[in-house]
């Protein structure tokens, strides 16, 4: 036997005799076969780690390779997009087993897709048994990496037909998460490329938005448009360092600076947002209180500066737990601006809502309440995007509005030196009886006109007036319709009960008076006053009924009224008219929506919609469903009411407002229900009227009005 193959031998032997034992102990480890998944889409590798806490940061690699630390190793990781230990001060072992059972060695790329990390090392066993190590991490030079990104990636050789295990050791002074993912080499490299062409976009905006807003504070000499720049960068820069993009580009020889220097970032732009909030709200003026917490908030985060300096990791989770409460703070002080109907305020609320929803995203992601992926990860990028692009709407719009304001300055201007030259002459004879007959032109127009307003005034008066006395009209016949039943029953009954009341006292004065015939005379005097009864108590209830209705549609009282009752009101005055149709109405109004505002005009609304819905929705003998629904939002009450009829064309929908326009001219329509209407809407309830229509699908009316009618300051509701 030769040398050399005693030498392999001996090698061999001792290879087993000290991993065998480690060998062992994670044999139950879930083992990832590197040749079985398409390289293209990456594989999240957490569920195939097995962790080792090492608080004292002690342990070295061939102590977690002996079997009694091999064994305190824990698997059975649930599948998730990465691995996440909040804030800790502990390093931690990753032990991760890949397979390649193909004939051909696979090269892998292992991506760790979180940039702030202090320390990553990797141990790969070689070929001839010894160890290959690679230590970088944030706060190392970036040329310590083995393949050069803004993320940490290690390429990976998998020989054919073999098991390797190797060994992750993490720490970090900041919020230890690691979505580590298994690529193939070509599909990473098509990634790398789309992830560098997005980090290219965004900071090519940010370039564009810096040069711009810097382009117009030299114009304006507004200070606002300089603090928007200082945020914008500090941000960028944050979020650069964040994603170790500025490790790769900007200070790739730095140490500690790379580990603090998204949370620097971070806190100075809040620092110079709040500045920019107090100059664009003026807050000192018209937000004092809120001023006074911005002005804490600026002293806290300033002190948050010497806390990242000095000692990084005792304040960085109170750091980040302070950007949440900053960024729900700052978000607060705008809403209350906006409510206070500051313009500023709502163009703020508007421009920096996604921002704001970036920050708290991150840090619940820090936190490890949300969980990490595509867009919790790069949650601040699009955030800060979409801010940076309506704010500058925003400030464009501020600008624009300069603009004009120069350009009325200049218009007022020039009408004070045509009003100055036009004071110079005056005096000429032509100009002044010109003017005169201009003068008298003007007052004949305007008496003429005033007049016809006067007349229109008046003859819409008499409209609405003659309006409701016809749908007043129309109700009582209805009524008497219907309280003829019970007062025929009630006749009838009463002669009945009069006739079986002078037999009886006939049989009594002849003396000839029977127990049976007094208890038959009881039992039917019984029997017809409880029908006497109900027939009254019928009558009086549609009496009362239509009183109600009747009152209400006479009067222009406001009074508060249960929108359900009123619209059960009118739909019983009506059906007595509508007892031979056979089309139904389904009244599904929710109880409890309580109004502060015209019942009268409302119902003759209801009524006139119901009345046209019966000529015109309908052809005679068809059947249908007239629903009436209503909803409250925000203080407005929606009344909607639909049909399943035949429709309007859109000719007729675009007219059906025109006053004098009827589908049944000659056949008793006027023209002016619809008319009335939108008047009583728009003009009495204060609200809106609008109709949707197509042929064959029924006809839609939406009415819109305020709970409150205006002068009551009590608030609609469903009680």
């Amino acid at each position: 036997m030769s040398l050399l193959a005693i030498f392999r031998s001996v090698t061999l032997l001792a290879l087993g005799i000290v991993y065998f034992p480690a060998c062992v102990a994670h044999a139950a480890d879930k083992v990832l076969d590197a040749n079985q998944f398409d390289g293209v889409v990456p594989v999240s590798l957490t569920e195939y780690f097995s962790v080792l806490e090492d608080p004292e940061q002690v342990l070295t690699l061939d102590e977690v390779l002996t079997p009694q630390v091999a064994a305190r190793f824990k698997g059975n990781q649930p599948a998730a997009v990465a691995l996440s230990f909040n804030f800790t001060r502990s390093a931690f072992w990753l032990r991760l087993t890949l397979r390649n059972s193909g004939d051909e060695p696979l090269e892998r790329m292992l991506e760790i897709g979180h940039a702030a990390i202090t320390s990553v090392q990797l141990h790969q066993p070689g070929q001839d048994g010894t160890w290959r190590s690679v230590t970088t991490g944030s706060g190392m030079p970036f040329a310590t990496r083995a393949y050069p990104h803004h993320y940490f990636v290690f390429p990976v050789t998998l020989p054919a037909h073999s098991d390797q295990v190797m060994y992750l050791r993490v720490q970090s002074t900041d919020a230890l998460l690691v979505p580590a993912r298994l690529w193939d080499s070509q599909g990473f490299r098509d990634d790398e490329r789309r992830d560098y062409i997005g980090q290219a976009w965004y900071y090519g905006m940010v370039t564009a938005m810096v040069l711009f807003n810097l382009l117009l504070f030299v114009a304006l000499r507004d200070g606002i448009y300089l603090l928007y720049v200082a945020v914008v960068v500090c941000m960028a820069l944050g979020l650069a360092a964040r994603l170790g993009i500025a490790n790769e580009f900007l200070w790739p020889q730095a140490g500690w600076w790379a580990d603090i220097a998204h949370f620097i970032g971070y806190s100075i732009s809040i620092i110079g947002l709040l500045f920019f909030m107090r100059r664009m709200l003026d807050t000192p003026k018209q937000l004092p209180k809120c001023d006074k917490v911005i002005k804490v908030f600026i002293g806290m985060l300033a002190l948050t500066l010497i806390g990242i300096l000095t000692s990084l990791q005792a304040v960085a989770e109170a750091t980040a737990l302070l950007y949440l409460v900053a960024t729900v703070v700052i978000l607060g002080i705008g809403l209350t601006g906006a409510y206070h109907r500051q313009r500023t305020a709502i163009t703020f609320v508007a421009a920096y809502s996604a921002l704001l929803l970036g920050g708290p995203i991150t840090v619940l992601r820090s936190l490890g309440i949300l969980p990490t992926n595509l867009i919790t990860i790069n949650a601040m990028q699009f955030g800060s995007a979409i801010e940076m692009i309506l704010l500058a709407f925003a400030l464009a719009d501020r600008f624009n509005g300069l603009r004009r304001e120069k350009d009325l300055a200049q218009s007022e201007m020039l009408r004070a030196q045509t009003k100055a030259f036009e004071a110079e002459h005056r005096e000429v004879e032509a100009l002044r009886s010109s003017e005169r007959l201009l003068e008298g032109r003007v007052k004949e127009r305007t008496a003429e006109l005033s007049a016809t307003i006067l007349r229109l005034k008046q003859t819409q008066e008499e409209l609405v007036q003659a309006e409701k006395l016809a749908s007043l009209g129309g109700l009582v016949a209805g009524v008497a319709h219907e309280l003829n039943t019970p007062l025929g029953t009630m006749l009838t009954t009463a002669s009945t009960l009069e006739d079986s009341t002078r037999e009886f006292q006939g049989v009594v004065a002849e003396g000839g008076l029977r127990r049976s015939a007094l208890d038959q005379f009881l039992s039917r005097a019984a029997g017809m006053s409880a029908l006497l009864v109900r027939s009254c108590h019928r009558a009086a209830n549609l009496i009362a009924s239509f009183k109600q209705v009747a009152v209400d549609q006479t009067s222009e009282k406001q009074r508060a009224f249960d929108l359900r009752a009123l619209i059960d009101d009118n739909v019983a005055s009506l059906r007595p008219n509508l007892k031979l149709a056979l089309w139904t109405i389904d009244v599904t109004v929710p109880d409890g929506i309580t109004c502060d505002s015209f019942p009268g005009p409302l119902g003759q609304v209801i009524v006139n919609l119901i009345q046209n819905v019966s000529v015109h929705a309908f052809e005679p003998g068809a059947r249908g469903v007239l629903r009436i629904s209503a909803s409250v939002s925000d203080g407005m009450v929606e009344l909607l009411l639909a049909d399943d009829g035949k429709g309007m064309t859109p000719e007729t929908l675009g007219r059906i407002f025109e006053p004098f326009f009827t589908t049944r001219l000659g056949q008793g329509g006027s023209g002016l229900g619809l008319v009335i209407c939108r008047n009583i809407v728009t003009g009495i309830l204060g609200g809106t009227l609008h109709a949707s229509s197509a042929p064959g699908q029924g006809s839609r009316f939406v009415i819109r009005f305020p709970g409150v009618a205006r002068g009551n300051d009590s608030r609609p509701g469903q009680e």
